[in-house]
């Protein structure tokens, strides 16, 4: 197990997201502020319709991804010029696609839209802009592909944090200076090609043999990148189907004021959802790795690896939501929507199991075993839409957040790792007990201490809910550690402390 790789992956991942997520915390209400409501309003429509021509990926660049690591285990550099330029040719054809979608939208649907006289030009300027930048990201994404398949995420997080950075200074400027919406579609397009211009120089100077041709492009690699790709764009849609079924049932039955107190609680839940899976997401690349070396003890020793990694993030994660969850929707969207820790709670239930399946989902991924997770998601989209519309009917705005919750555990708890250990050959005794057993040891104690600090807590603020946050972490943290780790980790750990306080102190002395 390639330990410093992994940790760097997980840090990187980590960084750019904190980056991004602060920039657009700060940056939104300047960006409200400067368009106004109409063209901040025209400016998230837009995105809007340019980001379903996003589809048009197929899971194409999922399927880059999972071949090109295969490729490149296997060393051979002729199958990775295959793949990556097949790619790239169809991803090319649906960005031309994307282009003439937008201009049919321009041309013909923009006027069914009710924006003032006075912003129509912008808009339509803007809106082609953003058409062209997504025609252009869908080809050129195939070269962070190849740096995930490189296992270089520190290089795609590197360049996110410089380009979100240089956008929001860029925006800044153009709009204080008295630019508009354009402006802002013009940072984007350049923004956003520089990037992934720079991911294809990195990209190249870490695989030398790399060439992009239409030589390379055949029918194989077609059939590859479809038969593959198909069932991540199933599991996709499956899963924003999800998502937005549940705003769709509470519109139609309850009232548009609902969404919002149900919303709240969701973003809450896909904000951790996103944080754990920036752990999981950099053991992709390792899973198709291993299979194209038929390493199935490997592949089942990251199964378990993953599993306890991404419950180290994600128990801390649901726990703070359980108890800290009310504190937290107080102080961060006032008194009145305090009831949303309600939903809140009932969504956070099943997350225990469903972040820790993150790995499964990866590893059956990297191993083209992901049909029947495809098949799954869009079960439970069905389900969870059913189940919604009945619950809704007899207890509420909660019994939307049941029937969410109540399939989403079925899959997670059940079905997905009878499956998954099914496939590796591993035991369902041993996956549990090495997986399993310690985080949720080390939930007890950190459980405790969320519960007794919710019931104290009497009038909360930001400082005082920071420290409780801490608490609890650190009580995980520490219990996981004795709990968790095995000697020899622990070993390691002491020896990675020792070396880096070792080094601080160095530094601190010169």
């Amino acid at each position: 197990m390639r330990w410093r790789v992994i940790l760097r992956n997980i840090f990187s991942n980590w960084a750019g997201y904190f980056v991004t997520a602060v920039i657009g915390f700060l940056l939104s209400p300047f960006i409200v502020h400067s368009l106004g409501a109409t063209g901040y309003g025209l400016w998230t429509l837009i995105l809007s319709l340019t980001g379903y021509f996003g589809l048009l990926d197929l899971g194409i660049r999922s399927s880059v991804g999972r071949f090109i690591a295969r490729y490149l285990a296997l060393k051979d550099d002729h199958s990775v010029n295959r793949v990556l330029s097949t790619a790239f040719a169809i991803l090319a054809a649906g960005g031309l696609l994307a282009l003439a979608g937008t201009l049919i939208v321009v041309t013909f649907f923009f006027d069914s839209f009710h924006v003032d006289e006075q912003f129509r030009a912008a808009a339509k300027t803007a809106l082609l802009i953003t058409g062209l930048t997504t025609s252009l990201a869908l080809p050129l994404g195939t070269f962070s592909s190849l740096l995930v398949s490189l296992e270089r995420f520190d290089i795609l997080s590197g360049v996110t944090i410089v380009g979100e950075l240089t956008r929001a200074a860029l925006i800044v400027v153009l709009l204080k200076s008295g630019h508009g919406l354009v402006s802002v579609a013009l940072v984007a397009f350049a923004l956003t090609v520089t990037q992934y211009l720079t991911m294809a120089l990195f990209a190249k100077s870490l695989h030398r043999s790399l060439k992009l041709s239409l030589a390379y492009v055949d029918r194989a690699a077609l059939r590859e990148l479809f038969g593959f790709g198909i069932y991540r764009f199933i599991w996709i849609v499956a899963n924003q189907l999800i998502f937005y079924s549940d705003s769709m049932v509470i519109g139609l039955f309850l009232n548009a004021s609902a969404v919002t107190y149900y919303a709240i609680a969701g973003s809450l839940i896909n904000y951790g959802r996103t944080f754990v899976s920036l752990v999981t997401d950099t053991l992709y690349p390792s899973a198709t790795r291993m299979d194209a070396q038929q390493d199935l003890k490997g592949l089942r020793e990251l199964q378990i690896v993953g599993t306890q990694i991404a419950l180290a993030v994600a128990v801390p994660v649901c726990l703070g939501f359980l108890f800290l969850g009310e504190q937290f929707i107080t102080l961060w969207m006032g008194k009145t929507y305090a009831s949303s820790s309600l939903f809140l709670i009932v969504l956070t239930i099943p997350q225990f199991t469903g972040m820790s399946q993150y790995a499964s989902a990866l590893i059956l991924a990297g191993m083209a075993k992901h049909r029947v997770l495809a098949y799954l998601v869009v079960g439970e989209g069905i389900v969870n839409l059913i189940l919604s519309i009945i619950l809704v009917r007899k207890i509420g705005l909660v019994g939307v957040a049941w029937g969410t919750a109540i399939p989403d555990l079925i899959c997670t708890a059940v079905i997905i790792p009878l499956y998954t250990t099914r496939v590796l050959k591993l035991s369902m005794r041993e996956y549990i007990a090495r997986a399993y057993f310690g985080p949720a040891l080390a939930a007890i104690p950190t459980a405790a201490v969320g519960w007794a600090l919710a019931r104290v807590t009497v009038s909360p603020s930001w400082p005082l809910f920071g420290a409780e946050a801490m608490a609890m972490v650190a009580v995980f943290a520490a219990s996981s550690y004795f709990l968790c780790l095995t000697p020899e980790q622990r070993g390691l750990a002491n020896r990675k402390l020792m070396v880096l306080f070792h080094r601080n102190t160095v530094i601190h002395e010169a």
